[in-house]
């Protein structure tokens, strides 16, 4: 059952095809703070400080996090967001507000990441492909549907026109790195230009790393070499016309246990890992500024994923299982822009959303083929969608009144006959004030809703052996009746921004929000071990309550960003804290630019406080860990082209557990990697 994937044909045919194009070389900038521009929060660019909720931009070449090697890496200091199941990448998932993955939407480039898995992440990328990652919490049913009952995560690859400089039409990137954590070597190679109305852009990374060292000296067995690539071509009809390629691959063929987010057993082996992963994409944009009423996006594309496991010991030793998904999603979005008066405007955007998904499992154990757990199934969905942005200039301040709502229509059935049919309505409403430039007060209410996924619904087969007679083997029992989870959102919040505070150059924003969400039918696991039975079911009621705050304070060369938060969850007919419960947490960021030696030298920290709402063995003790960071990036002169980044993470080699994890994070990590831009 394993395939060829177009990785390794699709990396040799990148550098070709793009050297004989012609592009420039420079890196988008700096860091992310509250007030960069997002686009995923409305689909349209606001600041992110005047926007009525909470968002972040994470810059993936900023010092420091330009040296991640995975998910975790990239997100750790963003408040409100916790990247868990441990270190192996295979297993990392996102949570937002104690959200997990399945009521998240992770977008790439704009295509919905849909593959699921019990265990395994959706993450399947290279951190040095991305331009950027933006972070929307709270309910956004509104406007991408379902799922989205938590936030949205949306990584952005980098383009041609990110790296161009005036007057250079040619331009390449090399770059290697490594890690001793994980004895990491990482190399990668992107070449990219323009000519005429053509840009082009093709990046070949390789990553081979090895066993995980944790904070007490031990090592959790992991070897990966992954090979990723991304071609990317657009071209410009007319004026304002685009039409844009896209192809993005990984394969990462290691070995680790079958549930990368456990420890090793006789009931999670280590296996013979394969990840396979294409996404296409095809693109069309109109974006005439002087055109009010046409702004237009048409988005095509397709994922296929992977993911095949050889036992090479156990009692199992030379079983094959594989699971597959395939998505097909089709995105149309419009935005009209009319002036009421000179203070009084409308921008609408609508749109629709087709997206179908196909899952395929197999096993060489089975007679028939099956793989127990990874059902036979396919869903469709689609959804239309209407936001409008009201602005309003008064004697009083500046209004910002955001309503939308969203119609979705799922079905699933997979070919035991299961099926189910549903539809949802997901309305909100978001207003913020600023009654001057330097406050902005806010608040939203919101319903969103996760549909239960295929594998949810239609698992069946043996989950894993008992010990007859006395514990019998354990099944997996479908529920097509599941519900679909559903959600209303509180949100209340508040800004502040100040220039020249104490002196010409500085800055410093402040913002931050208390967020209470009251959930129906939420969608949880029960395995009864003497019944012999895994069923998933739905919780009546559920609670969940937090707040974060983050800020940000920049004097010349010096910068601090700090965020806190925390979450509460609890199901409300039982008293009972739920597993979304997250931990009062704290980071800090505190960088300063030497400009004279064309150095940045940084010190970050995350502290978490132990959480004790769970049962007694699944609490986790609190943890402070700290990083060290290094850049050296010259403007000008002899070595202008070139930048090292260094860094010690972990510094303390602090053995830690992040929340209802069974694995512990890794330990000290010494880090560095080499740039020269052509």
């Amino acid at each position: 059952m394993r395939r060829v994937s177009c990785v390794r044909f699709t990396a040799a045919l990148l550098t070709t095809t793009v050297l004989s194009s012609q592009v420039l070389a420079e890196e988008v900038a700096d860091s992310s703070t509250l007030d960069t521009v997002t686009v995923y929060a409305t689909k349209s660019e606001q600041s992110s400080f005047d926007v009525p909720l909470m968002v972040n931009t994470i810059d993936a070449e900023a010092p420091g996090t330009a040296l991640s090697n995975d998910t975790e890496g990239l997100l750790k200091m963003t408040p409100g967001v916790d990247v868990i199941n441990g270190p192996r990448r295979n297993g990392q998932t996102v949570t937002i507000r104690g959200f997990d993955k399945e009521a998240i939407i992770t977008l790439m480039d704009g295509r919905r990441q849909n593959f699921e898995s019990a265990h395994d992440g959706r993450f399947y990328f290279d951190p040095l492909l991305l331009k950027r990652v933006e972070v929307v919490k709270g309910a956004a049913s509104s406007i991408y549907g379902g799922g989205a009952i938590g936030g949205v995560v949306a990584f952005e690859t980098k383009d041609a026109s990110d790296l161009l400089k005036p007057g250079q039409s040619i331009g390449a990137i090399g770059s290697f790195g490594v890690r001793t954590a994980n004895e990491e070597t990482s190399s990668m190679g992107s070449v990219y230009g323009r000519t005429g109305n053509l840009d082009l852009l093709g990046s070949v990374t390789f990553r081979n790393s090895g066993d995980i060292r944790d904070g007490d000296g031990e090592d959790l067995s992991t070897d990966d070499q992954v090979l990723s690539g991304l071609f990317k071509a657009g071209y410009t009809l007319g004026d304002w016309h685009t039409v844009k390629f896209q192809y993005q691959g990984l394969q990462n063929d290691g070995q680790e246990p079958n549930n990368p987010s456990g420890g090793i057993g006789s009931s999670n082996p280590v296996v013979d890992k394969l990840v396979d992963d294409d996404q296409f994409s095809l693109r069309y944009e109109y974006d005439n500024p002087t055109d009010d009423l046409v702004n237009l996006k048409v988005h095509a594309y397709y994922n296929d994923t992977e993911v095949e496991e050889t036992d090479i010991s156990g009692s199992n030793l030379g079983r094959v299982q594989v699971r597959a998904l395939d998505t097909i999603g089709l995105t149309i979005d419009n935005q009209s822009r009319f002036d009421v008066s000179d203070g009084h405007s409308h921008t609408f955007s609508y749109g629709v959303e087709v997206y179908q998904d196909e899952q395929e499992g197999f096993s060489t154990a089975t007679a028939d083929g099956s793989r127990p757990g990874v059902p036979d199934a396919e869903a469709l969905t689609w959804g239309i969608y209407l936001q409008d942005e009201i602005k309003l200039e008064t004697g009083a301040g500046q209004f910002l009144i955001i309503p939308a709502v969203r119609f979705d229509q799922y079905r699933s059935d997979d070919d035991d006959g299961n099926s189910q049919n549903e539809s949802a309505v997901s309305p909100k409403i978001a207003v913020s004030y600023k009654p001057t430039e330097n406050f902005v007060f806010f608040g939203s209410i919101a319903q969103a809703f996760r549909a239960p996924n295929m594998t949810e619904l239609y698992p069946s087969g043996q989950h894993f052996p008992g010990f007859p007679p006395f514990i019998p083997n354990n099944n997996f029992v479908p529920n097509p009746d599941l519900k679909p989870e559903t959600v209303t959102t509180f949100e209340l919040g508040a800004g502040v921004n100040f220039q020249q505070l104490a002196s010409e150059d500085d800055e410093l924003r402040i913002k931050g929000a208390w967020h209470y969400s009251k959930g129906k039918d939420f969608i949880t696991q029960e395995v009864d071990v003497f019944a012999g039975t895994t069923e998933n079911y739905n919780v009546d009621n559920a609670r969940l309550w937090g707040f974060e705050v983050e800020g940000d304070y920049r004097i010349s060369n010096f910068s601090f960003k700090t965020g806190l938060s925390y979450v509460e969850a609890e199901d409300e007919d039982t008293g009972e804290y739920l597993g979304n419960n997250v931990p009062l947490t704290l980071t800090t960021d505190v960088s300063y630019l030497f400009e004279d030696i064309s150095s940045t030298f940084g010190w970050r920290a995350r502290y978490a406080n132990e959480n004790d709402h769970a049962e007694e063995s699944e609490q986790t003790a609190g943890y402070g860990v700290h990083d060290i960071y290094y850049r050296f990036a010259p403007s000008e002169g002899d070595l202008q082209n070139l930048s090292l980044d260094l860094a010690v993470e972990n510094v303390f080699d602090k053995y830690y557990t992040k929340r209802f994890a069974s694995l512990p994070e890794e330990g000290v990590n010494f880090a560095a990697r080499v740039r020269i831009k052509w």
